[in-house]
């Protein structure tokens, strides 16, 4: 990857079914396939599996994005896009 331009940090949170739908291997196959000069770190939180399953409680990833800031806007509609198709929500959308 061949980074131009002024690099911007994000650090995006977002909640829903993270492990069980695999948010985010569909995140980095949409960024992988859109040509945004972007890549990103994730940590992901889990309660209790077992009961996270059983009761449907939701997981938290924390993932920092290096983006171009040319392309921030459209690597925020990505985030923004993959997130509603996976009925998950973006929690926070910071620039760091």
């Amino acid at each position: 990857m061949i980074w131009m331009g002024k690099i911007k940090t994000v650090e995006i949170i977002v909640r829903g079914d993270i492990i069980e739908k695999n948010i985010i291997l569909t995140f980095a196959e949409k960024l992988k396939t859109s040509r945004l000069r972007a890549d990103f770190t994730s940590s992901i939180a889990v309660p209790p599996f077992l009961m996270a399953v059983e009761k449907s409680y939701p997981s938290i990833a924390v993932l920092y994005g290096t983006v171009d800031l040319e392309d921030l806007f459209q690597f925020k509609a990505l985030v923004e896009e993959t997130c509603r198709e996976e009925s998950c929500s973006i929690v926070s959308f910071k620039e760091l």
